[in-house]
């Protein structure tokens, strides 16, 4: 297992994803939601909330019994512009207590960054303006909330990694060290430039140049490299960026829904889409 992120980093994470991160306890209530999350679930994000029936998934039970992890489970959400998605959910103990570990990902029309990113409600630019936009009735998680997050990143099944400004993955996690061939060795790929991992680096290289931008990555099917093999992927990617300057990317990878759909194409470097 790699080293985690810093609290600091760890908070920053979890409260402004671009996906939607939410944990439950044993029962399958929320005891934890992000941002993200309340804006694709409105009250059903809340404290206390039993997730799997918001959602319509109906076997949870039977699914905390498996304890295996569940990748790109069709579900339902609230918000009228982003109706449906996928979830994958992990389980694992947090001081004894079997806990859930949720990430959500809404299907949108257009991906970011894409020459045809389009306009509509139900856009990838549509869904970043949403998580980025004020609102009073989310409280940010703080201290209190970093050790659920550490148990998130060690068991919810969707790739993360956080990625300096010069293009180093300063961290990742158990997930996201697989999905591209690392587990044997992380060192391999922690530590080392993101560039390696991509099969299309005409893709990645546009992404490098629009992270200092502040420039999201949503909802964008991408291939990752696992010991040359491609990856099918789809990634949701935000940069935290503070004085002009990218900290690090906030990267969410989950293996692709749909293998065989095209992959996304970007206009290199044209920040202007």
């Amino acid at each position: 297992m790699s080293s985690y992120p810093s609290s600091v980093q760890l908070l920053d994470l979890f409260n402004w994803a671009s996906p939607g991160m939410l944990v439950t306890d044993a029962s399958g209530a929320v005891v934890l939601a992000n941002k993200a999350a309340t804006e694709l679930l409105g009250n059903g994000a809340a404290v206390g909330t039993q997730l799997a029936g918001v959602l319509g998934i109906d076997d949870h039970d039977a699914l905390r019994t498996a304890g295996a992890p569940v990748e790109n489970r069709e579900v339902a959400f609230a918000h009228p512009d982003f109706a449906s998605g996928y979830a994958n959910l992990g389980f694992g103990e947090v001081n004894g207590t079997t806990h859930g570990f949720w990430a959500l990902r809404p299907i949108t029309t257009h991906p970011t960054p894409s020459p045809t990113a389009g306009e509509g409600s139900s856009t990838a630019q549509a869904w970043i303006r949403q998580v980025d936009q004020s609102n009073e009735s989310y409280l940010p998680v703080g201290e209190e909330a970093v050790e659920l997050i550490r148990a998130y990143y060690d068991h919810c099944p969707v790739a993360i990694h956080l990625i300096e400004e010069d293009g180093t993955v300063a961290h990742a996690n158990w997930k996201d060290i697989a999905i591209v061939g690392a587990s044997e060795q992380p060192d391999s790929y922690v530590g080392h430039h993101i560039r390696r991992i991509y099969a299309d680096q005409d893709v990645v290289e546009d992404f490098l140049g629009r992270w200092g931008e502040d420039a999201p990555i949503i909802d964008f099917r991408a291939d990752f490299l696992n010991k040359g093999a491609r990856v099918p992927v789809v990634i949701f990617s935000t940069a935290k960026v503070e004085d002009n300057k990218l900290r690090n990317t906030r990267c969410f990878v989950f293996p692709d829904s749909h293998p065989d759909r095209k992959r996304d194409k970007v206009k290199a470097l044209d920040l202007n889409f």
